[in-house]
């Protein structure tokens, strides 16, 4: 039997698994030649031609060979801004080949990349898988000598699960489960090192593995561990020192090198918590990223000493999801994900819908340039995210959750997959949670690019195993969703915050944001201290700007902010002081603040955002195919391009479109063409 069909004997012989086939084949052999494609086919019997059409669909999966090392550089908003296309430029000298393009001897293929995601460490380049973060034109030596680590996730020896025997109830099971994670804490002094994704492109693993070096020199009683980011991407490589009963203290910028004078001070007890670090922790409201940075992602008792699963628990032993239900809507938590639609009306719909099973969808699928907020989420606490996507499981009556996680965040995907791993052994998922009447499978499945996977019904098209392109509605997928049965599909960050809701109650939540509680949002662009942040909601940019270290460098003057991504509106500096708030005058959308200086060419960022979106269509209705594309040549000075033809056919493509993705492509042209007239002659 060939590697191949090694491969694809692992999948089951149905359709749903086409995209991870495709996937799984396309990492083996670097693309998708036709023969992979035919065999993709006779394996999960499916006509040739529709597998053609979903690998075609995906801008992840390759139609062409590569060469033997791949280099793509970052051209999203963030890192444009910063100088990514003079990187781009320069490696193109390098390599004397032009851009998505393969050098003469099939050594490099160079591309752009819409988005890397790791906006925080602008300009990105990644190479052979890997990022590299903060580079500049002159970096080109240092990139092409990079070669992917091929690191397994580093994580902590899980305390083994514990013996449940036969527990009466759903308290005693979570009593022995309680029991087992205290018995596993340790009172040792405890080092943690980012190695988020933003961490990790600027040398944390390094860090990592000469801490764990030279702490076994010394001999120092410490626990050394792969922690996510803090939310303080300016500061990687981070590294938080937690001595026994003390409060954190967070070390910025630790390279290898400074690592002897970090130990010494740690001995000698005269480590101190850094200035700039103390105001960027105490201008924020930190619920949802309180233990980012500060807790072992990869360790569930260490999870559980600090209190996930007891609301879990406490929900079975209740026995009334609808309680649950009731909590989350008088909290009036709304999605994160930039329609802040309830979720709790999700669930309810749900519940009541007739069919089974029913699925719960966790939308992992980050997919707009300048947002990166829910991989902090996902990689730096794991089972906070869980727990809610059980919570939520257990409310809507779904018995699979899939977790559709980006195809590019590896990260991500690794320590949710590990969360899953550890959750089942300890009895939280499976048949019976806990001894209940609850059982719950949870799926890990990984998208394959496009920015379109974020709007729910074409998320649902992919795991079926066709195009991602969304459905009409009605039906909704709460009535008919996942091969037409009902299923609820929730964004990362509301998710997370279920837990907190349900156990503290929902006047707690409305009591902060202006009633819409709190909300992350990733900062970068020209900022000093790029990252994320969470605040509550009303929060004016300028406050969001003023932790990020206020005004661009000397010699230049904020010009706008991008709020939103693609999706979201450029914004005049006028507007600093209106309150951030959905529906608002500053609409945060999904959570992504560029800052943009008067360097940048605003034509160029508008031109930059319709080209993406222009890219991204799925190309299934008429309006968002056509008119994104019609707007962006309008901007270059094509046909009828005035301000007002532009208007007009915005607005077709804002009420024409079938979702989303079209309803959305015009807002950075039409709030350019509003509050920066004099960028457009």
């Amino acid at each position: 039997m060939s590697d191949r069909q090694t491969i694809l004997a692992a999948f089951p012989r149905e359709r749903n698994w086409l995209l991870p086939a495709l996937q799984a084949v396309q990492r083996h052999e670097r693309w998708l030649s036709p023969d992979a494609l035919v065999a993709v086919a006779g394996h999960l019997r499916v006509p040739r031609s529709e597998v053609y059409g979903v690998a075609t669909h995906y801008p992840e999966l390759r139609m062409t060979e590569p060469g033997r090392r791949i280099v793509r550089v970052c051209v999203g908003v963030s890192c444009r801004a910063l100088g990514s296309l003079d990187v781009l430029a320069a490696l193109e000298r390098r390599l004397a080949v032009a851009a998505d393009g393969t050098t003469a001897d099939g050594e490099f293929t160079l591309e752009r990349l819409d988005c890397g995601f790791n906006c925080a460490m602008a300009p990105v380049v990644e190479v052979d898988g890997r990022h590299v973060g903060r580079v500049s034109p002159g970096d080109g030596e240092r990139l092409l000598a990079t070669r992917r680590a091929g690191e397994a996730e580093r994580s902590s020896p899980s305390p083994s699960a514990p013996r449940l025997g036969s527990p009466t109830s759903v308290a005693e099971s979570f009593a022995a489960v309680e029991r087992a994670a205290t018995a596993a804490g340790s009172q040792a002094l405890r080092v943690l090192v980012g190695t988020g994704s933003c961490g990790v492109a600027v040398g944390a693993r390094e860090t990592l593995k000469a801490l764990e070096a030279a702490v076994r020199r010394r001999g120092l009683d410490a626990r050394v561990i792969a922690a996510g980011c803090g939310g303080l991407c300016w500061a990687a490589p981070a590294v938080t020192v937690i001595p026994p009963g003390d409060d954190p203290v967070v070390a910025p910028g630790v390279t290898p090198d400074r690592l002897p004078a970090l130990l010494d001070a740690i001995v000698a007890g005269q480590l101190s918590q850094d200035a700039d670090v103390s105001a960027w922790l105490a201008g924020q409201r930190r619920i949802l990223t309180e233990r980012w940075g500060v807790i072992d992602p990869g360790d569930i008792a260490e999870a559980m000493r600090c209190g996930s699963y007891a609301t879990l628990a406490e929900a079975l032993a209740a026995g009334r999801p609808e309680d649950v239900i009731a909590t989350v809507k008088a909290a009036r938590l709304a999605g994160r994900g930039g329609a802040y639609f309830q979720a709790a009306i999700k669930w309810e719909g749900a519940r009541r819908a007739h069919g089974s099973p029913k699925y719960l969808i966790v939308n992992g699928e980050e997919g707009e340039p300048g947002i990166f907020k829910d991989r902090h989420l996902m990689e730096s606490d794991p089972h906070r995210l869980l727990e809610g996507a059980l919570l939520a499981a257990y409310a809507a009556g779904a018995s699979r959750i899939y977790l559709y996680v980006h195809g590019e965040a590896d990260l991500s995907a690794r320590r949710l997959e590990g969360a899953v791993a550890a959750a089942r052994l300890w009895g939280l998922v499976g048949d019976r949670v806990l001894g209940s009447d609850f059982s719950v499978e949870v799926e890990l499945r990984r998208g394959a690019g496009g920015f379109v996977l974020g709007e729910e019904t074409a998320l649902m098209e992919s795991i079926e195993g066709r195009r991602a392109m969304p459905r009409a509605k009605p039906p909704f997928p709460v009535d008919s969703g996942l091969w037409g049965r009902p299923t609820v599909i929730n964004n990362v960050e509301t998710l997370s915050a279920v837990p907190l809701i349900v156990r503290r109650g929902a006047a707690w939540w409305t009591a902060l944001g202006r009633g819409h509680g709190t909300k992350c949002f990733g900062l970068s662009g020209h900022v000093r201290r790029p990252g994320i942040v969470e605040m509550e909601m009303g929060a004016t940019l300028r406050e969001l700007l003023a932790l990020a270290g206020g005004e661009p460098s000397a010699g230049h003057r904020l010009q706008a902010i991008l709020v939103g991504g693609p999706s979201g509106s450029l914004i005049h500096p006028r507007l600093l002081d209106e309150p951030v708030l959905p529906g608002g005058t500053v609409n945060p959308g999904s959570g992504g603040i560029v800052a943009l200086d008067d360097s940048v060419s605003i034509a160029d960022v508008v031109r930059n955002l319709l080209d993406f979106n222009t890219r991204q269509s799925c190309g299934k209705c008429t309006p968002c195919r056509e008119g994104t594309a019609r707007l962006r040549d309008m901007l270059d000075g094509g046909p009828r391009a005035t301000a007002d033809s532009i208007r007009e056919l915005s607005e077709v493509v804002q009420l024409a479109s079938l979702c989303g993705l079209g309803q959305s492509a015009p807002l950075s042209i039409l709030s350019a063409l509003a509050e920066f007239p004099e960028a457009f002659p």
